[in-house]
Parts: C-alpha cells; structure tokens; sequence
C-alpha cells in the first residue's frame, strides 16, 4: 500500500507536456460517494474523459471551465498576433522554440499555457525582447483562471519577469461561449501589452545598477531559491564573468545568468517556475522594486526544490 500511494503521488507532482490543443483531456462532472456508499449531494468529482481519474473534489455549485477550451482561446489570440518573421527570427537562437506550449500538472487538474506574441521590443541591438504569456486553469476550485506576462530576450530565449502589473486573474467566468472566453482573454492580453514598456524600464535600471559577484549567493538564496540550484547557479560565475569574477558586475549580468539557468536547466511545475522567476527577480533584477503580486500563486513558500 505505501509503494502504490508513492506511486501515486508521484504521479500528481509530474508535469506533462501536450502536443496539440486537440490533445488536451476534456474532463465532467461526476457523483462522489460517501464512506458507506451514499452519494454526497453536495460534492462532485471533476473525472478525466480518457482515463476516468478523478482529479480534484468541488462543491456540485462549480462549473467547469475546460482546459482545452483555454487552450484554444489562447492559440486563436496567439494567431491573431502572430508574426511569421517572430518564429524565423527566434529559431535562429534557439532550434527547440515554441511560440506556444501546454503543460499538465497536479494530477491533471491544472493546466499551464504559455503564449509568445509576435511583438518585438528593443532596447539595444543586443537586448530585444517578445512579450509572453502563461495562463493557467485550475478544475479544483483553489483558484479562477489566470494570465501572467513575461518577457523573453531574444538573445538568449530566457524567460523574464514582467513586474507587478503583468499579473492578470479571472475571478468568475460568466461564459455563455467559446467566444465569450476568447473576448475575455483577448482583451486581457491587449490590455497586459500595454504595460510591456514598464519591463524594459526595469530591464535598462538593471543594466545601471552593479552587485559584487560575492553577493551573487547569499542573495539568491535569501530570496528564497533551493541551494541546490543556486550552486549550479554559482558554479556559472568563472566562466560568465572571467577575470571580474571576485568585482561587480551589472545587476542584468548576473540577472541574465541566474535566468538562463532557470529558463533552460530546470525542470518544475509552472507554479514553481514562477515562484523561482520571482526570486531571482527579487535578488537580482532591481531588489525593492520587484513586487509579488498575484494572490495565492505567489504566497506560497518559496523555499521548495
């Protein structure tokens, strides 16, 4: 029994990548029984079609809003925006780009998505940069439908924080069609766009601002972030830095390290993700000036591996 329950919990904690929108599971309502049997009028099992798991217990009142609804809101928005020179462009820098990915996790019963807009900013020749998004859905209940915005430097594809007014949450879907769930997220993500040119201001207050590369550590793990990854983190600092390794650096230098790391070298639930994206942003970026934002996600502990 405690292998099988190991087995099972593992298998909540896994993240699983989905190839198509089409391959996103649909999930319905089903009765839960009580322990002898009785059916508990005020409960409802949200059951994966294709296995019959039940992934998450809700009140009878919830009213599922589909992943793969989500998921194609989020690709119609995606080809509206889409720009063909974006994907020629970033290919270059990276062969395993993808404009858009879905992810599982917790069992099934979230879903991340994320979005690259085919929208190009510039600071400089060497720092250019694609608005992102990550929206996530819950069938649980813990929390609405969510969108976050983050950048993504051309360069070198590192995933970047976006500041305080890129977090986005849906605290009730009244949805009467798919139509009605593209509008809403259409409207959110123009809206979000809007607020972009506030990150290349933290990105260039960045590039003036320097940190003694012997600080690199004990704040990166003040914010938060699991020693394990800022050792591999540190074990950059020689080679990314050469003979200023023992000086200071620019805070978007030794950003731009702590990001690549995460954005290419770890592999965690989107929350998580998130939650180290955050800390890194926190110790490096502009500390102060870095807000959490964005309720539940975020108040969660930070210091998980």
């Amino acid at each position: 029994m405690l292998g099988n329950g190991a087995n099972q919990e593992n298998a909540r904690s896994r993240v699983y990548d989905v190839a198509t929108v089409e391959d996103v599971p649909l999930y319905r309502m089903v009765p839960i029984k009580g322990p002898n049997g009785e059916v508990l009028e005020a409960y409802r099992g949200v059951q994966r079609e294709d296995t019959n798991d039940v992934v998450s217990v809700v009140s009878s009142k919830y009213q599922i809003v589909q992943h793969r609804d989500i998921a194609k809101a989020v690709h119609q928005v995606g080809l509206a925006l889409d720009k063909p020179d974006m994907q020629v462009e970033v290919l270059r820098v990276n062969p395993h780009f993808k404009a858009e990915s879905i992810r599982l996790y917790a069992g099934g019963r979230r879903m991340e998505v994320k979005l690259v807009v085919g929208r190009k900013f510039k600071l400089d020749s060497a720092n250019e940069f694609y608005p992102a998004f990550r929206i996530f859905n819950s069938l649980d209940g813990a929390w609405a439908l969510r969108s976050e915005m983050f950048g993504v430097r051309l360069a070198c594809c590192n995933q970047l924080y976006a500041g305080a007014k890129a977090f986005m949450e849906f605290r009730e879907l009244h949805l009467s069609s798919q139509e009605d769930l593209l509008g809403q997220l259409e409207r959110a993500i123009y809206k979000a766009l809007d607020h972009f040119d506030g990150a290349l201001d933290l990105y260039a207050g960045a590039m003036e601002q320097r940190i003694a590369t012997t600080d690199f550590v004990p704040a990166l793990e003040g914010a938060g972030l699991p020693q394990r990854h800022v050792k591999a983190m540190a074990e950059g600092l020689p080679e990314y830095f050469g003979s200023v390794v023992w000086g200071e650096v620019p805070r978007w230098d030794a950003y731009q390290l702590a990001t690549s790391y995460l954005s290419h070298c770890v592999r965690v639930n989107p929350e998580r993700e998130r939650q180290f994206e955050r800390a890194a942003a926190r110790a490096l970026l502009l500390p102060g000036e870095v807000s959490l934002g964005g309720g539940e996600l975020v108040s969660m502990a930070m210091k998980v591996d």
